[in-house]
């Protein structure tokens, strides 16, 4: 009797083992995790048809030949095209209605205010012509000749809208110290063709406002 009691405990662990060794393969099986990613884009794809259904009978904000804003139940929901006039991108519902522009004759800006303040304002771009994106900025001040300036903590970034590598700098160092206030950088934007950007910030306990301009280099 306790030989069979030994037997009949050896095969329930043996069972235990196996068992947990089919999860943890499951769990880390790349193919596991394909299916998944697949499933998961299947019902995004599920979702895709509806919003554009949705732009073309809610009502229009704005159209034009690159993109699309429309209000439907005080909801706002937009879309990009291509050269081609076909959709490369839908988002939305959005509480706030998106800016979207032209910020060259190729080149289409989407910006989103979350609250108050450019802090708290975040965007992207779209060159229609290369029909690529570019990677979300907060607090774009000004854009370029290919290159934004958007603000980080107390710093302004200047780099190509696509690609750093090809440009990059950080302006951290003014005259004055800024002020102690949430957003001491008010405002920045390129000059001389783009080859150097102004900066308007706050400095002082007063918060006097100062004005300096910076070649890029």
């Amino acid at each position: 009797m306790i030989k069979l009691k030994v037997l009949i405990g050896i095969m329930i662990s043996a069972l235990f083992i196996l068992s947990s060794c089919t999860i943890s393969s499951s769990a880390t099986d790349p193919s596991s995790n394909l299916d998944r990613l697949k499933k998961q884009e299947s019902t995004e794809n599920k979702n895709q048809p509806l919003l554009i259904d949705l732009l073309e009978n809610a009502e229009t904000i704005e159209e034009t030949a690159y993109y699309k804003l429309v209000c439907s139940d005080f909801m706002f929901y937009y879309c990009i095209y291509d050269g081609n006039h076909v959709v490369v991108k839908t988002d939305g519902p959005f509480n706030r209605q998106p800016r979207i522009s032209m910020a060259d004759e190729y080149l289409v800006k989407v910006t989103l205010q979350a609250g108050t303040g450019l802090g708290t304002q975040w965007g992207y771009y779209y060159d229609i012509n290369k029909d690529v994106f570019s990677r979300v900025f907060y607090a774009i001040h000004d854009q370029q000749n290919g290159m934004v300036a958007y603000g980080v903590l107390n710093r302004i970034i200047v780099r190509d809208i696509f690609d750093k590598t090809k440009y990059y700098q950080e302006i951290t160092s003014f005259k004055e110290p800024l002020s102690e206030v949430a957003e001491p950088i008010t405002k920045v934007e390129f000059v001389n063709d783009g080859d150097k950007i102004r900066v308007t910030y706050l400095t002082g306990s007063d918060c006097k406002e100062v004005t300096e301009i910076f070649i890029l280099n």
